[in-house]
Formats: C-alpha cells, structure tokens, sequence
C-alpha cells in the first residue's frame, strides 16, 4: 500500500541512514499517536534498506512480555537476520537473578553488566561489516533489561555504523522517563508523525474506491476517524450502498485500538462511553481511580475520541459491550452513586440503575419512583415500567405496596394482564380514591361485575365516576345494579349521555356531534379507551364512517407516540370494525389481526370479543371459513358472554354457522343474542340486527314466513335504524317479495 503523506518522513530516514553509512552513528526517534502509519512507515523504509545491503535488525515491544528480561533483545540476537557472532545464549539470560537487578534502565549492576556488555559487543561486531539498523517498534512497552542495553550501546556507536530507531507512542509522561532523558541527551533525531490531514484521507480513500466516491464519503471519514488510517480504512469496509455508515468494522477498529493501548486506557474509554452526556474528567477520574488527563490526550491523538466524546454512537456501544457483564454492572452502579452525589437527574440516573439491575439502598428506590413518573409524562411507558419493577423488587419497606399500585397503572397502558399482576395491594382492603377507579377499572375489564359494582362506591372523583359509569353501560347495556348516582351535570356527562342513548336506546338525535365532541375533547388516559371506542362506533351506527376511520387513525397515531399499546391495540380493533362497516373487508382483517398481535389475548379482557368478532365476520365474508373456524376454536373468557362484547360475538358466529350450512347453530345463536337485547333494553338493530339475523336463519330452514314477520317488525320499529341495517333487510331475499307493510323488503 503506498505511504500517504509519510514521504517527507521516509526521506528524512534515507537521509539519516546515508549519514550512518559513512560511520556517524545516531538514534531517531519516530512518534506518534496510536496507529498513525509508524509500523507501516518503517517497514516501507527498512525494507529498502535491506535491498541495498544494510543488516536490518528489528523486535517489537510486547505489553504481555513487558516483565520478560532482555526479551526483545534476544528478539535480535537470536532472530534469523543476525550474523553468526557469539551471543549469551537464552539459558544464560535466564539464570540472572533478576530480582536482585535495580529496575530502572539507566542503571547497570554487577549482576546483568556481563550480558550487556556482551549484547552491546555482538551489535557492534556486526557493524565492522555492515551498516546496520536496529529497529524497536512499540518502545513504551520494551522490558527496563532491554532499555539498559540500547543506552549502554547509545554511548558508544557514536562512531560506528549503527542507526538505532524507536517508534512509539507519543506520551506525555513516558514508562521510563530516566530512559528517555539518556537516549535524548546527545544529539538525536526526531520524528513525530500526525494524523492524516484532509487531503491525506482523500488520498486514502481514492486508493479504494473511485473519485467521485472519495470525493463525498471524504469529510465524514476524516471527521468520524480524526485522521487514524487505521479507523479509516474501518469505515471504508463498512461503507454500505456507497454510503458511510459505522458498524462492525469500524467498532472493532476502536476496540483493537484500546486493546493494544492497554488496560488503563480500555478503562477510561470505558468511563467515558458509560457516563454519556455528564462525562467530566473528575467523574472519569472517581469511577476509573486514576487520572484521566493523559489517556484522554492520548484517546484524542488517536482519533478515537473527539475531546470527551466518542467520535460516533458505533464506537461507544462497542466499548460498552465488551466489558464483562458483571464488571459493567458495578461500573453503572458506581456511576448512579456518583451522579446522584451531583445532583443529576432523576431519569439519567435510573438508567445506571437500571442497567446495573440493582437498587441498594433507599435513595435507589426513591430515585426510580420519581424517574417513572417523569417517564410517564414523557409517555416513555416501557422505561417506567422498568424502573418500577426494579424498584418493587429491591424495596423492603412500606413504600412496595404504593410502588406495587404505580406499576400496575403503568403495566395498564401495556398489557393490562401484566397489570392484574400487582393489583394485590389496590384489592386487599377497602381502596378509596384513586385506587377504588383503577379497582373499578380492572374488574370492568376482566368483566367481574360484582367488583366493578363494588368498586363504584368508593369513587370520590365525580368526572372519573361519570366516565366508569359511561364504561358500564356501554359494557352492561344499562346501569342497573350501579349506586344511586349523585348530580352531576358538567357538559362532558351531557354529551356522555346522549352517546349512551345512542349506544343503548337507539336514539340518534345529535349522535354524531356527541360522539366527535367526546372524541376532541379526551385525551389519552386509561380511563377513557372505552368511551373513545364507544364513540367511534357510534360514528358508523350514525352513517358517519369516514369521520370514524379518521378518529381512529388519529388516536392510533397519538397512542404510538405515547406508546400506549393498549389504546393502539383497541383503536386497532376499532378501525377493523369501522373497515368491516364499510364494506372493506381486507382492512377489517387487516386491522384486527394488528390488534391481536399488539396485544395478547390474555389482555384483552372481555373487550377481546371485539376483534374476534369483526375477525370472523371478514373471513366468512370473504369465504375464507377455515380461518374463520380457527378463530372460534380460539379461547375467550365466559365473561365475554355477559357482555354486548358477547352479543357481537355470537353474533358473528352465527353467520359462520350460516356459511357453513349450520342453519340450526346459527338460529340457537341468533336467538339468544334477541333474547339477551329485550332482556338487557338494548334491541338497537345498528348494534346487533338481531331480527334480520334471525330472518337469514329461518330463511335457510325454509321458514319464509316467520323471516318475513320479523323483517317486517324490525322495518316498523322506531328506534335507529342505519343505511347498514336496513340495506341487511333487503338481501335477506332472494327476490323483492311484499310483505304487507308500507315498505317493501
């Protein structure tokens, strides 16, 4: 590969060994920042030298062999490359008693200064025949035995021929700094490679792939690898469809860098990764125990970090990822305490906690309860959820029970089978207040209607009373068993109640004005799904369907945003009901299906008969009687059965039966959902066309008159009919026949 923007360096190295050849001896030294081309550079230049005769002689620094006496010397001595000169073998290396030799390099004892004096005579020996280069790669991590040869061989190659070259790091506070003092003291050169400017990037990249190409992805990759060739190259492998987007490559990059640089650093990058946007050095220096200050310079040279960032989001998650989990943890927890002792906030420091999976102590817990509440008013539901089982679990006290009720209103939002899981503490008891709505709530959902009646009269919230109220007949069909209800005439009641006229009575003066009031007039809170559904089919029940498909993706919309995925997972059944109201069968499969894998069928409740229903109409519609079938082999709850959930349901599987040549199962179905309406006072043929379904069914058994009696009864009755409805009545027959009344069917 060709030296980009190192041919001044490379010269200037020719230059030195021509002047060595002549018998000037000299040391250079070659820096620069981690993985800048300095390996490359030398092996370019000592390559050529080899060539032209020169005996090369070369060994790298090892941080895993840094505590191996004489080690990279014996690299030397004892490499293919060195002439057939007498050299202190290994075992006499290792039989020096190296714990008795002072470590620092400068200094030369009894009881290694034979071994040097012999190493230093072999290299000097050579250099009556050859120009010889000795070159050490990686000096920062060459054992102090090592060091002590080269300075004893420093002062006297003075007049030999003999090029020693260093390349290292450049370091601000170098391993041996008596060893960089004598190597530098007589005269030296030096030479300190930067990262690759602009243009040196260009000149990289156009290596790889073509102008044009070089010429856009070319300030990204210079930005994202601060001029490290070794980082640009890595970002160039991930270039995908030409474009430059971090991934693997350029992750692994980075962590080979911090590999080769050393626990201590690893440490740092760590640190910075894990404490994000409140990184400061004195935070660095509390959580890795050492002071940053040089390895961040060095993070920067290296064009790894950009002052105390991350060059790119890739690069941190790497790093983070390749701590060991259980160190990791620790790490975040150590983080949670320190920010906490700062006064970060509530949210930044959940989510060490959370990561760490622990919360020691009481201010822990706390903490988590009040980033669970800052999280639901950024309607950030999963993150609360997260942060208050964690606190339920690791809390010992009384506080488990309250933490045990805010859970169960955050799971609510979710799945509300995963919130019946910590509704113990509101159950227990008699619960007041806020706690006897959620009470209410709950059993109204999982169709307990003794409960739910229960529950009512402890609901001290006048507004919040009226809207379960509302829930319960829209459930129930009336509010027979409900307490006496105390006055209340606020304009959201109002309109409530001319919905339930609707829904119940079959009036459908100012229906649809009602029903678009209460839609502009919710917002997105647990208590008001079912009236918000309600009103939406009370849209369709008006002929306003288009109004109702809008309402529906416009709430669908709100609750994804909110990630609200019991609202989504209802507006979806909604919208499927709507679609099936328009004829679109397609959609209301579509939906449905959408609904029932947002949301399990255990979180469904009693509700679940509203997707299921609509699901099984638009599959016998469309012929598809084998899907249709599945859905009924498909569990749901008896309680279903109590509710108009229920009446729509059998409803639906009437006509399935009437598909599939039941006629008999159908009518037994038909009948009962006729009987259940006249019971419950809700015989609205816009809700369930109970007598023109049973019209279907006798017609099947060949009953013609009977069908024709209740069609004619349902035609004359003066409740709602929609254009749905009374278009049902016509395609009863298979021709226009009279049936004595002042209609024709």
């Amino acid at each position: 590969m060709e030296l980009v923007e190192r041919i001044g360096p490379l010269g200037a190295l020719e230059r030195m060994l021509t002047r060595t050849a002549t018998g000037q001896g000299g040391v250079t030294l070659v820096t620069g920042g981690m993985a800048t081309g300095k390996t490359e550079l030398l092996r370019e230049f000592t390559g050529n030298a080899a060539r032209s005769g020169t005996l090369v002689l070369s060994a790298t620094g090892s941080r895993a062999e840094q505590s191996l006496q004489l080690g990279v010397m014996c690299q030397i001595l004892h490499g293919p490359a060195f002439p057939d000169l007498p050299v202190p073998s290994l075992s006499t290396v290792d039989a020096i008693r190296w714990d008795e030799v002072d470590p620092d390099p400068a200094v030369v004892g009894p009881h290694d200064a034979p071994v040097t004096r012999e190493m230093c005579g072999a290299l000097l020996a050579a250099a009556k025949h050859h120009t010889v280069v000795v070159w050490i790669d990686d000096i920062q991590f060459v054992d102090s035995a090592t060091l002590r040869v080269l300075l004893y061989l420093r002062r006297r190659m003075t007049n030999a021929p003999v090029m020693l070259i260093l390349s290292g790091w450049a370091q601000r506070r170098q391993t041996w700094p008596s060893f960089r003092a004598e190597i530098t003291r007589q005269p030296h050169e030096h030479i300190k490679l930067e990262p690759l400017s602009l243009d040196g990037v260009g000149e990289l990249i156009t290596e790889r792939l073509d102008g044009p190409a070089a010429t856009r992805l070319n300030p990204g990759c210079h930005q994202l690898s601060g001029g490290n060739p070794l980082l640009v190259n890595a970002l160039l492998e991930d270039v995908a469809g030409r474009e430059l987007e971090p991934g693997a490559a350029y992750g692994q990059a980075v962590l080979t860098s911090l590999h080769r640089a050393g626990p201590q650093l690893h440490a740092v990058a760590s640190a910075v990764a894990l404490l994000g946007e409140h990184v400061t050095p004195a935070l660095i220096g509390q959580l890795v125990g050492q002071a940053p200050d040089e390895a961040l310079d060095f993070l920067n040279c290296a064009g790894v970090f950009d002052q105390l960032t991350f060059r790119h989001p890739v690069a941190a998650t790497a790093v983070l990822d390749s701590i060991p989990p259980d160190d990791r943890a620790q790490m975040h927890l150590t983080a949670a305490k320190l920010l906490h002792q700062k006064g970060v906030g509530a949210l930044e420091i959940a989510r060490h906690l959370v990561a760490a999976d622990s919360a020691e102590g009481d201010w822990a817990v706390a903490l988590l309860c009040e980033a669970a509440e800052r999280a639901l008013a950024d309607d950030d539901v999963d993150w609360a959820g997260q942060c208050l089982r964690l606190a339920l679990r690791d809390c010992h006290d009384s506080r488990r029970d309250e933490i045990a009720k805010s859970l169960a209103r955050v799971e609510w939002r979710v799945n509300p089978a995963a919130a019946a899981m910590h509704m113990a503490p509101l159950m227990n008891g008699k619960p007041v207040g806020r706690d006897a709505i959620m009470v209410a709530r709950h059993a109204l959902w999982q169709g307990d209607k003794r409960a739910a009646i229960a529950a009512f009269s402890a609901v001290t919230d006048v507004q919040a009373a009226d809207e379960l109220r509302l829930v319960y007949e829209w459930q129930y069909g009336s509010q027979e068993g409900l307490p006496a209800k105390e006055g209340s005439s606020t304009p959201w009641v109002q309109v409530g109640s001319k919905l339930s006229g609707l829904m119940i009575k079959g009036r459908t003066a100012d229906v649809a004005a009602s029903a678009e009031h209460i839609l502009q007039s919710c917002h997105l809170a647990d208590t008001t799904l079912e009236i918000v559904v309600s009103a939406i089919i009370a849209l369709c029940y008006a002929d306003k369907s288009d109004k109702a498909a809008f309402w529906c993706d416009t709430l669908f919309e709100e609750a994804d945003r909110s990630n609200a995925t019991t609202w989504q997972a209802v507006l979806c059944a909604a919208r499927a009901d709507v679609a099936l109201r328009q004829g679109d069968l397609a959609m209301a499969e579509t939906q449905a299906n959408t609904a029932l894998q947002l949301l399990p069928a255990d979180g469904w409740g009693v509700l679940i008969g509203l997707p299921r229903a609509t699901l099984l109409l638009a599959y016998t519609g469309m012929g598809r009687t084998e899907a249709a079938g599945e859905v009924l082999r498909q569990f749901v709850p008896d309680r279903m059965f109590e509710t108009v959930m229920g009446l729509r349901f059998m409803h639906a599987r009437g006509h399935y039966y009437l598909a599939t040549d039941r006629a008999l199962a159908a009518l037994d179905d038909f009948q009962t959902c006729d009987r259940q309406m006249r019971e419950w006072n809700i015989d609205v043929p816009a809700l369930v066309p109970a007598h023109s379904d049973l019209a279907q069914a006798y017609l099947r058994l060949d009953q013609r008159k009977v069908a024709r009696e209740l069609v004619s009864r349902q035609l004359d009755r003066p409740r709602a009919i929609s254009s749905r409805t009374r278009a049902r009545h016509f395609v009863c027959w298979p021709r226009p026949v009279s049936c004595g009344s002042a209609r024709s069917c």
